[in-house]
């Protein structure tokens, strides 16, 4: 599994680069979402919800900027609504994976292009190509490299059957919906308030892991605290020392095959599942400058994006443990 994992990383990233493609790391992050679902099975699954939310995304997206682009107000509205029946329908629907991408990509494509119609359709473009590359690769080194017999794969109607089983109650949907929405205002007010540097980054961050993290407890979080420093000091240390000493995409798509190695060899135990998906993602979001088609070499970017991750899961933390002292409180007094 380490093994075809890592290449299948390592052949994304190669790909991208070599068809001159600017942002080779959504491809990749593509691969570590499919390399830490359950089976082959789930992965092709998870895939193709994946790339039906990065479509509907993309016209929300595009939606977003053309009614409310010089009406922040509403589209800050906008945002929660949207966010609040992702949080929602993750916990409602069998298909939660695909109302929480179609929100992220939507965020991505108008926040990250800067309101901008142009620039934004460029990214959703790029999106779709990184994704598919990444989804191909995954499922091609997995056919090819040890596949899974009959026996081990998962059928449609037993995917079906599993995602009925995992849907929450109404009352968790609304709690996820509740804690986005106290995430998003309370992360918006720090950016505004604090004037939070490099453009809409900061609330982009804020909107996407908001809506990703409502469904964990506040205790899972000071874990993910953890990890995270411990996975960027170690990325940090590469990124200064290794990286800038790497000139072609053989090399590059090397470093990354070694890394993913490391992490799915190490942690390969069900009970590491989170360890490998942040060590994945910070891996591939944290080094992203170096897989530019000109690398650049800057650790404040870095330092940087470590930083906004903090400040966006600590608030995420504070909100959850509030949100979930409040709703304990009212099944007190109601029993």
């Amino acid at each position: 599994m380490a093994i075809k994992v890592a290449a299948s990383l390592a052949l994304t990233i190669f790909l991208a680069l070599s068809f001159g493609w600017d942002k080779p790391y959504w491809g990749a992050v593509t691969v570590i979402v499919m390399a830490t679902t359950e089976s082959y099975g789930h992965a092709i699954q998870k895939v193709s919800h994946r790339l039906f939310g990065t479509v509907i995304g993309a016209v929300l997206g595009f939606t977003l900027i053309s009614c409310f682009g010089q009406q922040r107000e509403l589209f800050f509205l906008s945002v929660l609504s949207l966010g609040a029946i992702s949080s929602y329908m993750s916990a409602r629907s069998a298909n939660g994976y695909v109302y929480k991408m179609a929100f992220i990509v939507a965020i991505i494509v108008s926040l990250a292009g800067g309101l901008s119609e142009g620039y934004s359709f460029q990214l959703a473009v790029i999106r779709i190509q990184e994704t598919l590359l990444g989804a191909v690769c995954f499922s091609l080194v997995f056919s090819l490299l040890w596949p899974e017999s009959n026996a081990a794969r998962v059928s449609r109607k037993q995917l079906a059957v599993q995602s009925k089983e995992a849907i929450a109650s109404k009352r968790e949907g609304v709690f996820r919906a509740i804690k986005f929405i106290f995430i998003t205002i309370v992360s918006w007010a720090l950016w505004i308030y604090l004037s939070i540097p490099d453009g809409f980054m900061f609330p982009l961050l804020a909107a996407t892991l908001g809506v990703s993290m409502v469904e964990f407890s506040s205790k899972l979080m000071n874990k993910m605290l953890g990890l995270i420093y411990l996975w960027s000091a170690i990325i940090l240390l590469e990124y200064v020392f290794i990286l800038p000493m790497l000139e072609t995409g053989w090399q590059l798509a090397a470093f990354y095959f070694i890394n993913c190695f490391v992490i799915w060899r190490l942690f390969y135990r069900p009970e590491h599942l989170v360890v490998r998906m942040l060590g994945g993602q910070f891996l591939v979001l944290m080094t992203m400058t170096a897989q530019y088609l000109t690398p650049v070499y800057d650790i404040n970017s870095p330092l940087q994006m470590l930083l906004f991750l903090s400040l966006v899961l600590i608030t995420v933390k504070m909100v959850s443990q509030l949100v979930e002292e409040l709703l304990q409180h009212r099944l007190c007094n109601s029993d």
